[in-house]
């Protein structure tokens, strides 16, 4: 009897202990995936293209305000017609929801946004009065698949929030 005690505590110890690693593996996943999504607000407040693209899969995908389109040809000209102005972007990402499955995660979140230029040329971009910035707030979801080099953005979807009523 004292054998048979002994073998099904280590078993529900087992059991326990997987339950745990398979627990602290999953936040880890998650982590990884918050962390690729954060990486990809920073590139774009950056306006740094290349950064931009080493995050996404080769076919990825965007929607915004339209129909799906290579998430690499959605205004990067626009981006370097804003950075030439002078043009400051802060992304302030928040309300992650996170979820893995295996080799894929599928992320929702808000984002905070800051478009803000004090010279002339960013003023008239932005069409900015002498206030010169532009906030808006962004739910986004987004689909992320696991690559040998690590996580990567698939398809991504951004809506702008309508402005709150005073």
């Amino acid at each position: 009897m004292k054998r048979i005690l002994e073998v099904a505590v280590l078993v529900a110890l087992a059991f326990v202990t997987s339950g745990s690693d398979r627990v602290l593996a999953q936040d880890s996943e998650k982590s990884a995936v918050e962390g690729t999504v954060r990486s990809l607000e920073q590139a774009a407040q950056d306006y740094n293209l290349a950064r931009v693209i080493s995050l996404l899969t080769p076919d990825a995908r965007w929607i915004e305000n339209s129909l799906p389109a290579k998430a690499v040809d959605l205004e990067w000209p626009e981006f370097e017609k804003a950075k030439a102005a002078g043009v400051r972007i802060t992304i302030r990402p928040y309300d992650f929801e996170t979820h893995v499955q295996g080799d894929v995660a599928w992320v929702t979140l808000t984002l905070d946004e800051t478009l803000a230029g004090h010279s002339l040329e960013a003023q008239k971009f932005l069409h900015l009065d002498a206030a010169g910035e532009v906030k808006a707030t962004w739910v986004e979801s987004e689909v992320l698949v696991k690559t040998p080099s690590g996580w990567k953005i698939a398809l991504g979807h951004s809506s702008l929030l309508p402005k709150a009523q005073k």
